[in-house]
């Protein structure tokens, strides 16, 4: 089985974290991959490696979560692309990763 998340705000990563880790624990669902898109620049600021969330961001991408960042959406000006986490991946859109994800099978979480 395959996840994707969609993050929009700010508030939403430290929920999304607990979301994932939630189901990475959760011994009924066989997973194969899980995917965070985020689509916002203050969002995405979130992925810097200083953030407060970092950490438990880096023990996301340990445990093989793909953090996707929206390129048009990480020119916002509190993004910076060479202070994102080690492992981001930046994508040509967050719709178009969406759509991508979708179509191949992934099950699509909105928060």
């Amino acid at each position: 089985m395959k996840t994707v998340f969609h993050v929009s705000t700010p508030e939403e990563v430290p929920v999304v974290v607990a979301k994932v880790e939630n189901l990475l624990d959760d011994e009924t669902v066989e997973l194969d991959r899980v995917a965070v898109v985020l689509d916002d620049g203050e969002t995405i600021a979130h992925l810097h490696a200083d953030s407060e969330e970092a950490d438990d961001l880096r023990d996301l991408l340990a445990e093989d979560v793909a953090l996707k960042a929206c390129s048009n959406a990480a020119s916002h000006p509190s993004v910076s692309k060479s202070d994102l986490l080690d492992g981001v991946e930046v994508v040509s859109s967050g719709v178009g990763e969406l759509t991508r994800l979708q179509d191949a099978g992934y099950a699509y979480v909105r928060l």
